[in-house]
């Protein structure tokens, strides 16, 4: 009943798509990747050459050759501009994919990879709620509640979207720039019956649908946008207080030079573009959140802050107390996002 109550004048988003084509692994820039079939099951390469059929123990050892990719599968050595995995009979491809030495994971989706000057590019077709439940698994903290696990699918949802196209050739990484994205949880999972439960819901402001911004811990009260050094459009991602987070959010000191370039920065206040500039200076647990304050002691400076990330939009850490208070996930995305409504997307 409160669902219904909440979801009037539901709106139907048909700009959304219910897939995304998700680039993998792009932090390694592989030269050279291992594919092969699911236990069990088996997948079809579509290439220039015609299809062949993967099963059981085969692999397919795919690389980067000018401005194609070899793929070799036992002896047979074939040439394509590009490759990628064919449904079959209606089924969804599962399949392993990795990068020799350094990571290997199983996906659920269309494969596709070409080369590109010095690296393959591979990518996974996959659908939208797939992606979700990937991401909520990648991103949640341990331990999380259900309620709290929905109202951060409808998070990740929105933000999948709200802001398509961040990369040429594909829509998202699976990394933080975009979002982080693990292997598709089971089917039984807490993550994966998160995502169902909420499936295809998105947040939506005026009829359009927002960016769903999350961080780990905002350290007492959300930053919005401009607060924290970044442009708002649309939704203004409005600073709300987040007593669970202000009770139990983890206290942290930094110290660092006073070189007066650095002090010039840090005394204009929080900024996650400045956050990430003193991060990659001094490294990466620096400033770890965006709550923080600044005071000079001898040659010094001396940083002292509460909480994780950006601190825009969702705090995990507080939705994670507010359902432990007994809150459902619309009472934690009407906290967070206020004047917002829950729309359907497009596509199943």
């Amino acid at each position: 009943m409160i669902l219904t109550a909440f979801l009037l004048g539901l709106t139907a988003l048909y700009a959304d798509a219910s897939t995304l084509r998700v680039g993998v692994f792009v932090l390694f820039r592989p030269t050279e990747l291992i594919l092969s079939p699911n236990p069990g099951g088996l997948i079809e390469l579509e290439t220039d050459e015609g299809n062949f059929v993967l099963e059981g123990a085969q692999v397919a050892r795919l690389r980067l050759s000018g401005s194609q990719v070899q793929c070799v599968i036992g002896g047979r050595v074939i040439h394509s501009r590009m490759l990628r995995t064919k449904p079959r009979a209606g089924a969804v491809p599962e399949f392993t994919l990795g990068v020799p030495g350094k990571i290997e994971r199983r996906f659920r989706g269309v494969f596709e990879v070409s080369p590109e000057t010095g690296a393959l590019i591979p990518l996974v077709v996959m659908e939208r709620e797939t992606a979700v439940a990937s991401a909520l698994a990648a991103e949640s903290p341990p331990g999380a509640s259900m309620e709290a696990l929905k109202a951060q699918a409808v998070t990740i949802r929105s933000y999948y979207a709200a802001e398509r196209s961040r990369h040429q050739g594909y829509e998202f990484c699976d990394t933080t720039h975009c979002q982080f994205l693990r292997e598709p949880p089971g089917r039984h999972s807490v993550f994966s019956r998160a995502t169902e439960a909420t499936r295809g819901l998105v947040l939506a402001y005026r009829g359009v649908t927002i960016p769903g911004f999350f961080a780990a811990s905002c350290g007492g009260r959300t930053h919005t946008l401009e607060q924290v050094g970044m442009r708002a459009e649309g939704y203004p991602y409005y600073s709300v207080e987040c007593a669970y987070c202000r009770r139990n959010a983890r206290e942290w000191e930094t110290r660092l030079p006073a070189a007066e370039a650095t002090a010039r920065r840090l005394q204009d206040g929080p900024s996650e573009k400045l956050r990430l500039q003193i991060t990659r200076e001094f490294g990466w647990s620096t400033i770890p959140g965006n709550h923080f304050s600044v005071s000079p002691e001898g040659e010094a400076l001396v940083v002292r802050g509460r909480g994780a990330g950006h601190g825009v939009g969702l705090c995990q850490q507080g939705a994670a107390g507010m359902a432990l208070s007994g809150a459902s996930f619309l009472d934690i995305l009407r906290h967070y996002f206020p004047n917002t409504q829950l729309a359907a997307a497009s596509g199943p």
